[in-house]
């Protein structure tokens, strides 16, 4: 299987973008797959200019309903046609970030019925969804850590009030390998340690080989970022490929921790996985 990173927030390639969000495409020699879509403009463009042809993509999986995730795509379906949409349910909630001055739309931005008309077979549920014979979701995660907490900055509309957003509907992806397992994070809003847990009771404790995307550590403590770590070491991952909203103090400390066994994922960047 070969991964690609079409969205993220930084490049080092010429002529491809970098944008806040995050898209990363899984290629089999059976089927193309794609989970995330970005903020907007860099998905389509990064994947023209890699010479990718995303009119094979008939399955696309979104990790939340930020719009730094979701915002890509009408653009995405447009270049797709009709495409197999997966995602929890809560998705398509009008989410915002409060801060002391303001609030701010973060949300999808689309309507169920939007995402119809441009061509998406909406497949929304809490449970994990067997997506191809050996990729699934890992449906809504369980929430064990006590340290792994979610800022109150993150709402959603509720009866005409903001409330704080347990973000029930993030979720990341499972392959099932030769290598172990892989899980392809959105943004890991659950905690990277949950989702890690979660993970072993769906393969039957399965060794965890590689993680991808962003763990959401930007705007974590020291002490949480310390304790992310250890908890970590504890599952003996081979590879951490991480980006978005991971954050720089973490990638120092988890390049520190991890030595070579942490990538770099800027857009553009490839691995190969079996």
């Amino acid at each position: 299987m070969r991964i690609t990173t079409l969205v993220e927030n930084t490049v080092n390639k010429p002529g491809l973008l970098a944008e806040h969000g995050l898209s990363i495409l899984l290629e089999t020699e059976e089927e193309t797959i794609l989970f995330d879509t970005g903020q907007k403009y860099a998905l389509v463009h990064n994947a023209t200019k890699m010479g990718i042809d995303l009119s094979n993509v008939d399955k696309i999986v979104l990790s939340h309903g930020h719009s730094d995730h979701t915002g890509g795509l009408e653009d995405t379906l447009r270049t797709t046609g009709k495409a197999h949409l997966y995602g929890h349910p809560n998705i398509l909630d009008d989410k915002y970030s409060r801060g002391k001055c303001e609030q701010r739309s973060i949300g999808m931005p689309y309507t169920k019925e939007s995402l119809e008309l441009m061509g998406a077979d909406l497949h929304l549920s809490k449970q994990p969804v067997q997506i191809s014979h050996n990729i699934q979701t890992t449906g809504e995660i369980r929430r064990q850590s006590g340290f792994e907490t979610i800022h109150d900055r993150l709402c959603v509309m509720r009866d005409g009030m903001l409330v704080k957003d347990d973000l029930l509907d993030d979720l990341s992806l499972i392959i099932t390998g030769q290598e172990g397992v892989a899980v392809i994070f959105g943004c890991g809003h659950s905690g990277v340690i949950n989702t890690l847990a979660h993970v072993q009771q769906l393969t039957d404790n399965a060794p965890i080989s590689m993680l991808m995307g962003g763990i959401h550590l930007i705007d974590a403590t020291t002490d949480r970022i310390d304790r992310t770590i250890q908890e970590l070491k504890q599952f003996e991952i081979g590879k951490l490929a991480l980006c978005h909203c991971t954050g720089m103090l973490a990638m120092i400390k988890l390049h520190e921790a991890f030595g070579s066994k942490l990538v770099f994922n800027n857009v553009g960047a490839q691995i190969e996985w079996n």
